[in-house]
């Protein structure tokens, strides 16, 4: 039978027995109505979709291989299949965008250490993809592993003058010497040993260049250095950096008198810095590159609202379709480059979901008041490129009341799911709640907003809904197959995603937005960086504007009191410049709560300073 819920007790009540599978009876006004299950089992069609998008035919979904287009277009015809309307370019379900993918070597590009011929290219050495197009000299400083942690009493920097000169800094970080330890065992190593980390501190102390050494390595020397896409970084120009081989630095470091080994063997014993200027010592290095961009695309559906007051307005369900492909950037192990990386759980299991929900909203008997847009993202792996597109260019944003994401939820586990975003708009965090509650879910609910596609909703002052069952030992490795996905698990997902979009939905007032605690600036969803200074700023973590602008600030914090804004771009805090959002941590790390610190924004193009007095997180 037809019906057209919009009482919050009916709506919820059979939306909860039609997704369990439960014939419902209802007496209203003398009526009696049986509503049995009508829309299909969710569990096949996310198997199915699970299946294919991570098979070896998808090559991984990288927005670099031709598995990209190949789930691309599977996603537009199952959307077509369901009779659902194209929202992206000209008519069709696809809305393009580019993407840089790599970067191409050019000449010149020349490494000499002092007066001694050039280096062999791709022999000797290779440019990081990360690095800045310059050409640099200078004298050479031994930096250790390139890392400052000043809250653990740690930095590679200390007593060392390295402004102008090239620092020799070593790949990855100490091994741990307890558990209080900022750093990693490896393969898992922390924020500390990511080479945007390396070469961003090196530029933070003045540095005009940085090379690279892999001293952990026992392979031979063309495995040795890293490939310019697996170095490739887009969050802005940090200095001129390479990687050399052990072979070719050692023994001309040993003629200095320096030991790389020695050192290293130094540091890693004590987990104390041995850093030192290397006497005489000069090089040259230049490096040219040019960026290789990539179009690629996000798959947009529309089903058309019921209500004729209603159907102007919005919500977005969405979930990224791209991958790491055969894991050249992102990948968490470095032997694993050059194999596909299906990534069942990321974002397979968000984008299956996505279908399900589009197949079973367009085969409601009753339509959602509200239009529903259904987006499947690319280039989230890259940079949250796709839904910065979205929110950018999509006609009818600004009539979007709220976002729901799936992102990684193929692993429940004892039936919890963690939902980010239950307090960005009042009312949420109940509506989950009680819609977890029949199917036997138990939701973990987060602070922060975390980072998602959904992020680039955030910005916009549109609350969100992120779901997400938890991080795994297969993340971003090729052990991420379709077989360990938790189908009942991902179907439970389903269903309480499709309570909780119907429900916003069929509301007779829209969702109000509500400022969000502050993600701590480079922190990682692993939880890699806790930090005890805070400001309060939300940064625009898609952003690329020469310094880190701002989504907006958290009520009542050091960032508000200050007098920082939305739309301002940080360009500087204390002594350091902010080009990104790592340089912003590091800032950060720098201070301690009670400092106050000068701040310079760019706002409409114009350089304003402000005062913050920073505080203690928590």
């Amino acid at each position: 039978m037809s019906i057209k819920p919009r009482s919050r007790f009916t709506l919820r009540t059979l939306l909860a027995a039609l997704t369990l599978g439960i014939t419902v009876v209802v007496v209203l006004s003398g009526w009696t109505l049986e509503f049995s299950p009508q829309i299909p089992s969710a569990t096949d069609d996310i198997l199915r979709h699970v299946k294919q998008l991570a098979s070896e035919e998808f090559t991984g979904r990288g927005v670099d291989s031709p598995g990209i287009r190949l789930a691309r277009d599977y996603i537009a015809a199952e959307f077509a299949k369901y009779g659902l309307k194209p929202g992206g370019d000209n008519g069709s379900y696809l809305q393009g965008f580019d993407v840089v993918v790599g970067v191409t070597v050019k000449d010149p590009t020349t490494l000499a250490f002092g007066n001694e011929s050039d280096l062999r290219l791709n022999e000797d050495w290779i440019p990081l993809g990360l690095s800045t197009s310059d050409k640099t000299e200078g004298g050479v400083v031994f930096a250790g592993y390139g890392i400052t942690v000043k809250d653990y009493g740690y930095d590679d920097y200390a007593g060392i003058d390295a402004k102008g000169k090239i620092v020799v800094v070593l790949r990855y970080e100490p091994p741990p010497k307890d558990a209080n330890s900022p750093f990693r065992k490896l393969p898992d190593a922390s924020i500390h040993a990511t080479l945007r980390a390396k070469a961003n501190n090196a530029r933070a102390h003045g540095a005009v260049g940085m090379i690279l050494v892999d001293l952990s390595q026992n392979a031979d020397k063309k495995a040795e250095l890293l490939s310019t896409r697996n170095s490739l970084w887009r969050g802005g120009n940090t200095v001129v950096a390479a990687q050399v081989t052990r072979q070719a630095i050692e023994p001309w470091l040993d003629s200095q008198g320096v030991s790389l080994s020695a050192l290293k063997e130094k540091i890693d014993r004590a987990e104390k810095p041995a850093s030192m200027l290397v006497p005489n010592a000069t090089v040259k290095l230049q490096v040219s590159l040019q960026e290789d961009r990539q179009r690629t695309e996000n798959v947009v559906a529309i089903l058309n609202g019921a209500d004729p007051s209603l159907t102007g307005e919005n919500i977005v369900i969405g979930a990224h379709y791209d991958h790491l492909g055969l894991g050249y950037f992102g990948a968490r192990e470095r032997q694993s480059e050059g194999r596909i990386h299906p990534g069942a759980d990321d974002n397979a299991s968000g984008t299956a979901v996505l279908l399900d929900l589009a197949r079973r909203m367009s085969q409601l008997p009753a339509k959602p008041a509200r239009t529903v847009v259904f987006v499947a993202f690319s280039g989230e792996e890259l940079g949250l490129y796709g839904s910065r597109s979205f929110v950018q260019r999509a006609p009818f944003i600004k009539s979007t009341k709220a976002m729901i994401n799936l992102d990684m939820v193929g692993r429940l586990r004892e039936n919890r799911v963690t939902v980010f975003g239950t307090r960005s708009s009042p009312g949420f965090s109940k509506m989950v709640l009680d819609g977890a509650r029949p199917l036997g879910l138990e939701v973990q609910e987060s602070d922060g907003v975390g980072r998602s596609d959904h992020m680039s909703f955030y910005n916009r002052k549109i609350p969100v809904l992120h779901f997400f069952t938890g991080t795994h030992a297969d993340y971003h490795r090729p052990s991420d197959t379709w077989d360990k996905i938790n189908i009942d698990g991902a179907a439970k997902v389903s269903d309480l995603v499709l309570i909780s979009a119907l429900e916003i939905a069929d509301a007779k007032e829209p969702p109000n937005f509500a400022s969000l605690p502050a993600r701590p600036p480079g922190d990682q969803e692993e939880g890699e960086v806790k930090l005890g200074t805070y400001l309060g700023s939300i940064p625009d973590y898609g952003a690329n504007a020469g310094g880190v602008r701002l989504a907006g600030v958290t009520e009542g914090s050091p960032a508000a009191r200050a007098g920082l804004r939305e739309g301002d771009i940080i360009v500087q805090l204390a002594e350091m410049k902010i080009q990104n959002i790592e340089d912003l941590t590091a800032a950060l790390q720098g201070q301690k709560p009670g400092d106050e610190v000068e701040i310079t924004v760019l706002r409409t193009g114009k350089p304003v300073t402000l005062k913050a007095t920073l505080r203690a997180r928590g």
